[in-house]
């Protein structure tokens, strides 16, 4: 007798596969989270008794910030103590039909707990596990702790944006944790390349991401100019001001884009100056080019300024204060922003997956666990735990639900 039953097509890339995660702050749980928007079920071990300290950090409610809510929407969430030898069985069981581990301890951590990669490759031979860090399992800074602003410090990258300008500026931290969100990127793309492996193969991998390591290689050219030639030469794309704003043109890449300019402007003569009349001209005099371009801004209102310059097919985008750049019509047309039903806050919006796709998409996939708040449930239906024993492991204090 031939099966009727529809063969279910998943939606999203990573459906079926189950990561484990144990991180705080950005660069793990942001890892984690696109995990979870392309499909895979994530389980989100926060540490022993108060959680992902990311949960502190930033206004919000106690317990419950903005970056917490962004980075780990769509997981469930358990807090157990993995000082305790139950804590770490809960973990050894999970892991048995895991396919993923995401970690961010400090190198030798997991080790200790006997939950480094070795231990958990007895348990699943073909796992995945990735752990992020701030500068790597090895090398001499292995065993220091690492956040997005010392990346920024040590790779070179505030020097580029500010010591290396003419005059120097003192340098300043950045508003968003870049290196963080770029090593969750990384480490999303190397967990995604190496399931692809594994299916091919059915060998595992140990991945290694650090800060340092991720934000030293997202370079375009200035670092590269140094290597090859010994020169420091960085290119700041300007920002000019309107009348009553900020917005951002370049006088190239290319000739044509400078035609254009010169065209917007009003002033084809220019053309006609041997300071501007190639592509080689005008990249030898491109302050002075630059400097006719802002002055000409100055007199115009953003919107006017926006409009000339895209009549005459220049490159141009206004500066958007965050509270304008959320409401903007491409925002929505594009999806960037879900509500989901948060336990707490009711109906918000978050940040949306930034992916769309023909025949699937990946999107948020709900809010951000509370403290615990999947404790019981993943241990009945994951681990086949009865309550009596749910409720022993919590009166032994090896569980932790609730609010902080």
């Amino acid at each position: 007798m031939t099966d009727t039953t529809p063969v279910r097509t998943p939606t999203r890339a990573l459906e079926g596969i189950r990561v484990l995660e144990f991180s705080a702050l950005i660069a793990g749980p942001s890892c984690a989270r696109m995990l979870a928007d392309h499909g895979a079920e994530v389980i989100k071990i926060e540490r022993f008794p108060d959680g992902d300290v990311g949960r502190l950090t930033g206004g919000g409610r106690p317990g419950r910030s903005p970056l917490y809510v962004q980075h780990n929407a769509g997981k469930q969430g358990l807090c157990v103590d993995l000082t305790k030898p139950e804590g770490v069985a809960i973990v050894r069981d999970l892991v048995r039909d895991s396919d993923v581990v995401v970690e961010a301890f400090t190198p030798g951590v997991m080790g200790k707990l006997g939950l480094g990669y070795e231990d958990l490759k007895a348990i699943r031979p073909d796992l995945v596990m990735c752990s992020i860090s701030g500068f790597g399992q090895t090398g001499p800074n292995a065993s220091r702790p690492g956040y997005a602003h010392i990346a920024h410090s040590m790779t070179g990258w505030l020097a580029m944006q500010f010591l290396h300008r003419d005059p120097p500026e003192t340098p300043r931290g950045p508003g968003i944790a870049i290196a963080d969100v770029l090593t969750g990127l990384t480490a999303f793309g190397a967990v995604c390349a190496a399931l692809v492996r594994r299916a091919r193969t059915g060998e595992g991998e140990h991945l290694d991401v650090a800060l340092f390591d991720s934000l030293f290689a997202a370079n375009d050219m200035s670092m590269q100019q140094f290597l090859m030639n010994g020169r420091v030469d960085v290119f700041y794309h300007p920002v000019h001001a309107t009348r009553d704003g900020f917005v951002t043109a370049n006088v190239g890449p290319d000739f044509r884009s400078w035609q254009n300019t010169c065209a917007a402007m009003g002033r084809p003569e220019l053309l006609e100056d041997p300071r501007f009349s190639s592509q080689q001209a005008v990249a030898k005099h491109r302050d002075a080019a630059t400097a006719l371009v802002r002055e000409w801004l100055a007199t115009l209102d953003t919107d006017e300024a926006e409009r000339r310059l895209r009549e005459h097919h220049v490159v141009v985008g206004v500066v958007k204060t965050l509270d304008q750049a959320p409401r903007q019509p491409q925002v929505e047309a594009r999806g960037l922003l879900a509500e989901v039903d948060d336990p707490v806050f009711g109906r918000i919006e978050v940040v949306n997956a930034p992916v769309r796709g023909a025949t699937g998409s990946a999107t948020v996939r709900g809010p951000a666990p509370t403290l615990g708040q999947h404790n019981a449930s993943v241990l009945r239906e994951r681990l086949g735990y009865d309550d009596a024993r749910i409720d022993a492991l919590r009166a032994a204090g090896v569980l932790r639900d609730g609010p902080i």
